[in-house]
């Protein structure tokens, strides 16, 4: 039967996105509205959008006008109106409502259930908890902060969510006390758009990132701790010494180098050069060469020669990358690259020769990898689906580990559990095939 006053929500785009989605829904749920997985049954149909690069944009435009022709109440808010504008995205996708914050969308649903005489609205005897997590039964996502104060030429994240705003200390503690104690959840991928600033602009010292990392490795129930948007900056190198010296903090951290030529490195305005960027990876190697890392590449950057280009496959090759992203240059407009493109550009052709090129070198590293993980047995974190994940993956773009089973076997009690052993055994591609060992968490 269909509940009256239901929502359909569609998140789009990076992890922060899913966050403010989950916090969404649930402020929705207190107002008394059933969350529904089928836009066609739902009341109100609710589009959370990514304005990062052309590329996503092109994609929250086609979702959203997808479902502005479903007939419902359509809402359409996030980063792409903030970075394009509001009366372009209604125009261009006909929804009823286009919004900037999910604040605007409580706020209006809100007055549209008083409007309607809704008795659910305010429900005080629901129920509910104090943070939703969607990503899996035994992971979540935890945001430490909000915007950018960096000053990426190339880069509009500044424009659309602001300068750095950390969350308070006790309000990022709190929330992941409750999802390891109440919620069952034994990992915690640490998101921002510059993890290691956590605090700089509430006056805090960078250092105090460590004392949050050793008071969430404190709680009760925290097993693995996940690093996200770590910025190549002479403080990695601390954070690679802290790491070492803390168990929890799983062996992998997700730091985007960009690039590896100064002279591009400088007209990206990176607050790095490659003589950092090399005395980071040399100090991996030297005390925690167990750390896998996964990077990002700009290929095509304004000004970016085939010399410079060559200079970053040989630094692909050289530290070997777990996991690598290529992204073509996306001129972004009210960014300074966007100058520097308009001057100097670099081919589209150009620019996808060079992204392919560089995921084929990295390709040929990963299928050495893949190879020198047969035989061994890792402790693999349940994602809920019947799929597990080691330490050097992450969820939703590192790969997964398939499980194969003897058909006579009891596999209940391995796919209930958060962690299980298994022992590798085949790969497909960036997944790797196992086969659990009697050892279950």
């Amino acid at each position: 039967m269909k509940r009256k006053n239901s929502f359909f929500l569609l998140n789009l785009g990076c992890p922060k996105n899913l966050v403010d989605s989950e916090n969404l829904s649930l402020e929705l749920m207190k107002l008394g509205l059933y969350p529904s997985s089928d836009p066609q049954e739902a009341d109100f149909i609710i589009v959370n959008t990514c304005g990062f690069i052309e590329e996503a944009r092109k994609m929250s435009l086609e979702y959203s006008k997808e479902l502005s022709s479903y007939g419902k109440r359509v809402i359409v808010f996030g980063c792409l109106p903030k970075r394009i504008g509001v009366d372009k995205v209604k125009k261009l996708v006909g929804a009823d409502f286009v919004l900037k914050d999910k604040e605007d969308v409580i706020n209006l649903i809100s007055l549209n259930l008083q409007k309607n005489g809704s008795a659910k609205w305010r429900d005080l005897n629901l129920k509910l908890p104090p943070r939703l997590n969607t990503l899996s039964p035994f992971s979540a996502y935890v945001k430490l902060s909000e915007g950018c104060s960096r000053k990426c030429t190339f880069c509009s994240i500044p424009l659309i969510r602001g300068t750095l705003k950390s969350r308070p200390e006790e309000e990022i503690l709190n929330e992941i006390k409750y999802l390891a104690t109440e919620a069952g959840v034994k990992e915690f991928i640490l998101i921002s758009q510059d993890t290691t600033m956590w605090g700089v602009d509430l006056g805090k010292k960078r250092e105090e990132f460590f004392k949050l990392l050793d008071k969430i490795s404190e709680i009760d129930g925290v097993e693995w701790i996940r690093l996200f948007y770590v910025y190549p900056d002479s403080f990695a190198e601390k954070l690679i010494d802290y790491i070492a010296s803390n168990p929890k903090v799983v062996r992998y951290i997700e730091m985007p180098f960009q690039h590896i030529d100064d002279e591009i490195l400088s007209a990206m305005g990176r607050a790095t050069r490659e003589a950092t960027i090399n005395k980071i990876m040399d100090k991996v190697k030297e005390i925690l060469p167990e750390l896998e890392i996964r990077t990002e590449f700009i290929v095509g950057f304004p000004g970016e020669t085939e010399e410079k280009f060559e200079k970053l496959l040989n630094f692909t090759e050289k530290y070997r990358f777990s996991w690598l992203g290529v992204f073509s240059f996306s001129p972004e407009v009210g960014t300074p690259a966007f100058e520097l493109w308009k001057k100097n550009p670099v081919s589209k052709k150009t620019c996808e020769r060079r992204k392919k090129e560089l995921m084929e070198t990295w390709t040929k590293i990963l299928l050495e990898k893949q190879k020198e993980r047969l035989g061994k047995v890792f402790r693999c974190i349940n994602q809920g689906d019947g799929k597990f994940r080691t330490y050097f993956q992450a969820p939703e773009i590192d790969g997964e580990v398939i499980l194969k089973f003897d058909k006579k076997g009891n596999f209940s009690p391995i796919l209930d559990s958060p962690f299980c052993e298994i022992k590798i055994i085949d790969f497909d591609g960036p997944d790797l095939i196992g086969e659990p060992t009697s050892t279950i968490y």
